[in-house]
């Protein structure tokens, strides 16, 4: 049971999302479909107290070839290929009635790829495709989903004791239900990463590094959950900062998982409506 929870903590990570109430009657709210689960990440949320969502993703992956430079200076590209399972569950506390959100219980599968394009030495860029298809249980709904995007780490300076970098990325994601019109949403993000020796600090015999990100997320189509029928919450914006520990030269392994490194992330809005604490296994411009 100890290696099932600890399985299972340590595929999560929050939802991408935050909010901020607008009155329905100023625009029509458009419902966040329940396939976006797969695109804007795992973890746990709640809307004004009336809707709990858990979402969490197994997210198996296979490198098939890192990127970088040889000797003579010859570009290899990276390639990943990514197989996340997606699984959600949703409650609806105080609103037994309302029917709106009828998607309890969902798994979706998107299989995908993503090649790493080493520019130069200091600038690496990573396309990304996923495409599959998701199945509510209690509406008995299939929805195509896809989504992609291409993200942007560049080295700004590094040295013995920091090295840190410019982030970038735009995302692109959308569905497609079996009798319904289908869906869309973009945003992009940008922000820094930076790393550093934790001086005689040690993990597995090997010295340990900080690594953490600040990052901030705009989302181009607005977002919004139903709370009852004269209000609705909207989703807009994202702030993070994330702290993290590392290997110097591997992987970090708990059991028979291995990760980039082992910390927690902290999300809120820019009105402060919203707020998350989760783990941070991966780099932003890995995830």
């Amino acid at each position: 049971m100890l290696r099932i929870l600890l399985l299972t903590l340590l595929t999560l990570t929050p939802l991408s999302l935050v909010a901020q109430a607008v009155p329905s009657d100023q625009e029509p709210a458009r419902q966040v479909h329940w396939a976006m689960g797969a695109f804007f990440g795992t973890g746990w949320y709640r809307v004004d107290q009336n809707r709990s969502v858990f979402v969490f993703r197994i997210p198996p992956r296979q490198t098939v070839r890192k990127a970088g430079f040889d000797e003579n200076g010859k570009r290899t590209l990276g390639i990943e290929i990514q197989y996340p399972l997606t699984f959600g569950l949703h409650n609806l506390d105080d609103i037994p009635d309302f029917i709106d959100f009828e998607n309890y219980g969902t798994v979706s599968f998107t299989p995908g790829v993503e090649v790493e394009i080493p520019v130069n030495q200091r600038w690496s860029l990573r396309p990304y495709a996923h495409i599959g298809a998701g199945y509510e249980r209690e509406t008995r709904e299939w929805a195509g989903i896809w989504y992609g995007g291409l993200k942007s780490r560049y080295l700004l300076g590094e040295s013995e004791k920091l090295s840190w970098s410019l982030l970038n990325a735009v995302y692109y994601a959308g569905y497609k239900p079996e009798f319904k019109s289908r869906g869309r949403y973009g945003s992009v993000m940008a922000g820094l990463e930076f790393d550093q020796p934790m001086g005689k600090l040690e993990f597995g015999g090997e010295p340990l590094r900080l690594n953490w990100h600040v990052t901030y997320n705009y989302l181009f189509d607005k977002l919004n959950f139903h709370i009852d029928e004269d209000r609705s919450e909207s989703i807009r914006d994202q702030w993070q900062i994330g702290l993290a520990l590392s290997n110097s030269s591997k992987q970090m392994k708990i059991w028979f998982m291995t990760f980039e490194h082992i910390g927690l992330s902290y999300k809120t809005s820019s009105n402060g409506a919203y707020k998350a604490i989760s783990l941070n296994l991966r780099s932003p411009f890995t995830y």
